[in-house]
């Protein structure tokens, strides 16, 4: 592509000076385009209409010459007067002085471009007389080859310069609008990430409440805040902490804010909200199931497409928490049920050492990827947010060098479907309510 694109250049810069240089001298040979009419006369009338000929063909030249040095930048001066037209024919000899009159009326007489030009005191105007003129001016200057090809290339670079810098400019602006989207995006996944941190500390600390009877059962925002942000980081991170605390207010109804007196100072503070006992048939959540979709994918969190067929699915478990040597069969069931529309998934592995929750998906082509990514990226899991991200097919290989032979579909193992059981019952209470 810059080959060609230099390329492109090229032949169109030489073709700009071409243009510049043939369109900007005399015509061929010298000549001026100026023709003879061929009246037909003998004697004395076709010896004054020869010396008119030979006079304009003399006062082209001298007009060429001078609009070509005030172009070159020789002179200020890219005409001459009436007066100094008639001068210069009276150098030339005493009988040219006597044919200006019938020179200009010929000049005007012939309404086309024949090299010189009749300019009154407003150039914009047209002369219909030969008293209202009061300048002549070349058509056709005369320029040397230096300086026509000096004209050219300025002329040129000027508009590559144009042309480079809208070119420029539109790459500024794209450049930048990408770094945009690059960046909210960035702030989003760090904003999903906060607020998986914020709901397992007041987690955490109601169960602590639960076995100390003496630990208030709230906790000062900004004391969350100062626990999960590192120093040095809390002026970078505070717009995306005020995006997790803005998203709970408005999304996560376990977690309710109130203004508590702590020290002599209103602080407002986190209270962890437990269900009460007579909701557990019902409401409460219960583990290892999907409970609905945190945000709805657009432009910003979902890629148009994808290119693999492997996908990273991050916050499915926590290795600390679960127990028994089987568990991680429950996560791979609870993947397969949420994509039990999907025929295409033909290999599951959960890293049960992973921090982060991390578990291992091989589709059997970048669609079927696409299809599961938009099913599991933002939806909430045993009360985690899931986020998912595309991976390469050889690193996935090179970790998972087993699921190299793999391209049978993977099925639930039962018709139960008891990691969407919350759902269907939240749904057909929702149902039940609005009917009634």
């Amino acid at each position: 592509m810059f080959l060609l694109t230099a390329a492109c250049l090229f032949f169109l810069v030489l073709g700009l000076m071409y243009v510049r240089m043939r369109g900007s001298g005399v015509a061929e040979h010298g000549e001026a385009s100026l023709h003879s009419p061929f009246w037909g006369e003998t004697g004395n009338q076709a010896n004054e209409k020869s010396l008119m000929m030979n006079s304009l063909y003399k006062l082209h030249d001298r007009l060429a010459q001078v609009a070509g040095d005030h172009d070159c930048g020789n002179s200020i001066q890219r005409n001459l007067s009436v007066q100094e037209t008639a001068a210069y024919l009276k150098s030339l000899g005493p009988e040219y002085e006597k044919v200006l009159n019938t020179a200009l009326q010929w000049i005007m007489s012939r309404g086309e471009d024949v090299g010189i030009k009749c300019i009154g005191n407003d150039p914009s105007e047209e002369l219909h007389n030969v008293t209202d003129v009061k300048y002549l001016e070349s058509t056709r200057p005369q320029m040397s080859f230096r300086c026509r090809f000096r004209r050219a290339f300025i002329t040129v670079t000027h508009r590559l310069s144009l042309l480079l810098l809208g070119i420029g400019m539109v790459w500024g602006v794209l450049h930048y609008m990408k770094y945009r989207w690059t960046k909210e995006e960035e702030e989003t996944r760090q904003m999903y990430d906060m607020v998986v941190k914020i709901i397992d500390v007041l987690r955490s600390h109601n169960e602590a409440c639960q076995e100390n009877k003496d630990l208030q059962p709230y906790m000062p925002i900004p004391h969350v805040c100062d626990s999960l942000i590192p120093p040095q980081d809390r002026k970078k991170m505070k717009k995306v902490w005020n995006r997790a605390v803005d998203f709970l207010a408005a999304n996560e109804s376990r977690v309710r804010t109130e203004t508590r007196r702590i020290g002599g100072a209103d602080f407002l503070v986190w209270r962890w909200i437990q269900p009460s006992a007579a909701c557990d048939k019902i409401l409460v959540i219960p583990s290892k199931v999907w409970q609905g979709q945190a945000f709805h994918l657009d432009r910003r969190n979902s890629p148009p497409n994808s290119l693999t067929p492997c996908l990273k699915i991050r916050n499915m478990f926590d290795p600390v928490m679960e127990i028994g040597d089987h568990w991680h069969l429950a996560i791979q069931e609870a993947i397969l049920e949420k994509c039990s529309d999907n025929d295409g998934i033909v290999h599951i592995a959960v890293d049960k050492n992973s921090r982060e929750g991390c578990v291992y998906v091989k589709c059997l082509s970048p669609e079927y990827a696409g299809k599961a990514f938009k099913a599991l990226h933002g939806s909430w899991f045993d009360g985690k947010l899931v986020t998912v991200k595309y991976l390469r097919l050889d690193r996935y290989h090179h970790r998972f060098p087993q699921a190299l032979t793999c391209n049978t579909p993977l099925k639930p193992s039962n018709k139960h479907m008891n990691s969407m059981s919350h759902l269907r019952l939240r749904t057909g209470t929702t149902n039940s309510q609005g009917s009634s």
